[in-house]
């Protein structure tokens, strides 16, 4: 049987010139590295603006006001960002000393004189939950129709020497810091959320 006509390997066309095969490799070889870095720096801007568009940004603030404009105490937590936060953690500040929960947030504001006062009051669940872009929840309120006049200006008035910390991450486990003990600041990015010493327990 006839094998039929040999088929000669590919092989690449050369110039007979030697300068000028070399150069043509080289040129190729460019070619190829910028393609491919040109690949890698747009993969890596679709990953950031793909974070960009899930970033979150949590602020945790208090009140003294409520909606009819009496005074009150109330821990209110806001989503500013584009992006979904899970809540990590939560301190309260009064006058730099951390508070265990509402309790003793409330009877460090009235003093030891009033260490009896039962102060109603209302939580709901904020660490370990996910706040929505530009959701904002109510942490903590006073229900102040059955607290004493003097005992709800005092704890008005000591919005004014609280602070908080947070942490919280985005859904690609980026995690930030907000740290509102000493006024306002930019959170700070971690790789992971610290344990608090004395977290704010609801």
């Amino acid at each position: 049987m006839d094998p039929g006509p040999d088929i000669e390997a590919p092989h690449h066309h050369r110039t007979g010139r030697a300068w000028l095969d070399i150069s043509l490799g080289v040129t190729a070889v460019t070619i190829s590295l910028v393609s491919l870095l040109l690949s890698i720096g747009n993969g890596d801007a679709m990953k950031q603006l793909v974070a960009a568009n899930s970033w979150p940004f949590v602020s945790v603030g208090v009140g003294n006001r409520d909606e009819q404009g009496g005074k009150t105490l109330r821990i209110v937590a806001q989503n500013k960002g584009v992006g979904p936060a899970k809540i990590e953690t939560l301190e309260v500040f009064y006058k730099g000393q951390a508070m265990a929960d509402s309790h003793a947030l409330i009877h460090a504001i009235l003093g030891p004189a009033e260490a009896d006062v039962q102060v109603p009051f209302g939580e709901s669940a904020f660490v370990g939950d996910v706040l929505a872009s530009k959701e904002t929840t109510i942490v903590m309120s006073l229900q102040g129709g059955k607290i004493a006049p003097a005992d709800l200006e005092k704890l008005a008035a000591g919005t004014a020497n609280m602070g908080f910390r947070t942490c919280y991450c985005s859904v690609f486990n980026e995690c930030w810091v907000s740290d509102r003990t000493r006024g306002i600041s930019p959170p700070a990015l971690v790789k992971t959320c610290p344990t608090p010493k004395t977290p704010f327990n609801l």
